[in-house]
């Protein structure tokens, strides 16, 4: 079991989740059909809309980076098992996005997309501690 002291926590975690969440994302919006955008006669538009989505989906998931920098800050301030930040963590980002695509894509493929890469990315990251020792 692992739990954490105060102020020991690597803020890495959250900026890896939230990057590659929307990569991941962005990567399953292109492979499955949600869009049709990945096909070989349009190679240069499928790459255009990508990026444009990318920037989008960077743009909106502003909130939801907010509100996982507080959450992660005041998990920094208490002693917790780091399975508990890390799940908390998730349901935040899943709740954003759902919030996120309900007000503005209304889309449940994206949403689904989104929030399998949110799942992947937060389970596969690890929260590391930060070294104490003073050189």
């Amino acid at each position: 079991m692992k739990s954490l002291t105060k102020n020991g926590l690597k803020w890495s975690y959250i900026f890896k989740h939230w990057i590659g969440t929307l990569l991941l994302g962005n990567i399953l919006m292109s492979i499955f059909p949600v869009f049709n955008r990945l096909n070989s006669a349009d190679i240069g538009l499928t790459i255009l809309i990508s990026i444009l989505w990318l920037c989008y989906s960077a743009i909106y998931s502003i909130p939801t980076l907010v509100c996982c920098i507080l959450a992660f800050s005041w998990f920094e301030d208490n002693t917790l098992n780091v399975n508990w930040i890390k799940m908390t963590l998730i349901l935040i980002t899943l709740a954003g996005i759902t919030m996120t695509v309900a007000l503005t894509v209304d889309s449940m493929d994206v949403a689904i997309n989104y929030s399998i890469a949110a799942i992947i990315t937060g389970i596969l990251f690890k929260i590391e501690k930060v070294d104490s020792k003073v050189i």
